[in-house]
């Protein structure tokens, strides 16, 4: 036994059933140890960078450790950008990366680089294997480190030499307990729950703020039962989408700059306390901390990361724990104090009129004959017609803001991948093969747009070989529209490189193996979600849409903006 198939045994038996990658001349030692363990299923990618984004979204909707893999040179540069997504996204994946000889280093040998200190820039944890007696050791301390704590990214370098090298009787047991993440949960210090629930119990309009760790942590039940039982409002962060139903009356959607409904943004501005939990409060959630004022409002803060607890807002109360178990231990001490309970009803019932009329403000733009399609009748066909257990891969873009604002997720829980660390393009159509193989037999809808489709349109090819039942809905206004909506309302109107020829986005489609088909009277976009849900084969769904320039999508500054234009023509 080699230190390559020594590394796959300890995956198989920590549990490992799915590796997303794609070969190269320094992997083929771990490619003949995984033939031979069959069990874990290879899928081949047509890109490192693709490789990266299946396993961060298969994190994300699995709840267990995602794994990647690539060669070395070029291989290791590639997947750079979705180990930063996963990384910032607190998503638990593993990343392999092969590597040239360590007997060889300094020789300059074709694709040498220091790839321990690339990823160290953008991983929880950077290791390059230097000695077969240590790769066991190093592979199970990097699923710890990556499924623990505040999860994210364990690196791991295999040079080529030491996985031809005997495996030196090292030991191969694997740690499936360690797999599903959080791996090991941490519970608050008493004194701290008591002093946020003394904060809670005298507050007049609290609203919590929930962020990715709650969703990570599958801290929904713990949530929904305290923000219920105490008639508090809850917002979430993009990445936080879940962590409630938004069909509770205590659900007003996600807050700050994308993807937020105005009444929202504004209860955030009303309370007097945030509850923040497993948010790391950034520009976006927080519209550059504007959201709420710092003086305004008191805080109490639950994270498991301690470093990220009064960094930005200064924690009247702060709590270092899982959220799971926080929110069970808050739950219990908030019942024993006097509470304004009843006195929010009032105000849940105020949101819920806001809430419906958002809708109905968003079925009659929907509604609007005429022109290209507006993104509001592509999500309106989808609250109509997927199964509320649907899956959502999403692009930055257009697909981001109308997915937070415009659907609407009936349960908690894990529904929804969106790349809110870096908003890196091409996500979608790689994430949703990740996503089918975490969602458990649960349907996976992807939704990308133009700019996104040239970063990762490869992949449609995988999509075909593996006969995924996936549709992609594809945003079409032959731009790059997040950039050119910035042109429009900041920058005079000066349009300068954001604009595409048109293309035959569907009949590339089925080049690779797709069903597809254009549309582009809004009439029939139903009919074609439809067609692609009932067909149980890959589609991909061509959708000539409005750009960002007149119709403004639901992003605070630009409606802002446009608000602005509007009052002083």
């Amino acid at each position: 036994m080699n230190t390559a198939e020594a590394i796959v045994r300890i995956l198989s038996d920590s549990g490992v059933r799915h590796i997303f990658g794609l070969p190269g001349d320094t992997s083929m030692e771990l490619y003949d140890a995984l033939y031979r363990h069959r069990e874990i299923q290879h899928i081949m990618t047509r890109d490192e960078r693709s490789a990266g984004f299946m396993a961060d979204a298969y994190a994300r909707i699995s709840g267990r450790l995602g794994i990647c893999e690539g060669p070395s040179g070029g291989g290791s540069t590639y997947v750079v950008p979705a180990v930063a997504e996963a990384q910032g996204s607190s998503s638990p994946v593993l990343s392999f990366t092969t590597d040239t000889p360590v007997s060889q280093d300094g020789r300059n040998v074709l694709t040498e680089m220091d790839q321990e200190a690339l990823f160290a820039a953008i991983a929880k944890w950077s290791h390059r294997i230097k000695s077969p007696e240590t790769a066991a050791d190093v592979v199970r301390r990097a699923i710890r480190v990556a499924t623990s704590g505040r999860p994210g990214v364990s690196s791991i370098i295999l040079p080529e030499d030491i996985l031809e090298s005997p495996a030196a009787d090292q030991p191969t047991y694997g740690l499936p307990e360690n797999i599903d993440c959080p791996s090991a949960r941490v519970r608050p210090d008493p004194d701290a729950v008591n002093q946020a629930a003394d904060l809670i119990s005298t507050a007049v309009k609290p609203i919590i703020v929930a962020g990715g760790g709650v969703v990570r942590s599958g801290a929904w039940d713990e949530l929904t039962m305290l923000a219920e039982s105490m008639n508090i409002p809850v917002a979430t962060s993009v990445n936080g989408k879940g962590s409630v139903s938004e069909e509770s009356a205590v659900s007003i959607g996600v807050v700050g700059g994308n993807g937020a409904r105005p009444y929202a943004n504004e209860t955030l501005r009303e309370a007097d306390v945030m509850i923040l939990i497993g948010t790391r409060t950034n520009s976006v959630t927080t519209l550059n901390w504007t959201l709420p004022s710092r003086e305004s409002i008191s805080v109490v803060q639950i994270d498991i990361d301690a470093g990220q607890v009064g960094r930005h807002y200064r924690a009247d109360a702060s709590i270092v724990g899982d959220a799971k178990l926080v929110l069970r231990d808050l739950l219990d001490a908030v019942n024993l104090r006097t509470t304004n309970v009843q006195d929010r009803k009032a105000w849940l019932a105020e949101l819920a009129n806001h809430k419906q009329d958002y809708f109905d403000q968003a079925e009659s733009r929907a509604s609007e004959p005429g022109g290209a399609i507006k993104p509001q009748r592509v999500f309106s066909v989808l609250r109509k017609v997927l199964d509320p257990e649907t899956v959502i891969v999403a692009d930055p873009g257009t697909p981001t803001p109308f997915t937070g604002a415009e659907y609407p997720l009936k349960y908690a829980g894990r529904y929804t991948a969106i790349p809110r660390a870096h908003g890196g393009l091409g996500f979608a159509i790689p994430g949703v093969i990740g996503a089918h193989y975490g969602a458990d037999g649960r349907r996976v809808v992807g939704l990308t747009g133009d700019g996104s489709f040239g970063f990762s349109v490869g992949e449609l090819e995988t999509i075909s070989r593996l006969d995924l039942p996936i549709p992609i809905i594809h945003f079409n206004n032959s731009e790059y529209g997040w950039i050119k909506e910035l042109q429009h309302l900041f920058h005079g109107e000066r349009y300068f490189s954001v604009d595409f020829n048109r293309v035959d986005y569907a009949g590339i489609a089925r080049g690779f193996g797709l069903e597809a088909v254009q549309v582009t009277d809004p009439d029939d976009v139903e009919r074609a979600v439809q067609t692609a849900l009932d067909s149980g084969k890959p589609w991909f769904i061509d959708v000539v849409s409005e750009s960002p320039l007149t119709e403004t999508p639901p992003v605070a500054t630009w409606q802002a903006a446009e608000a602005a234009r509007s009052a002083a023509s």
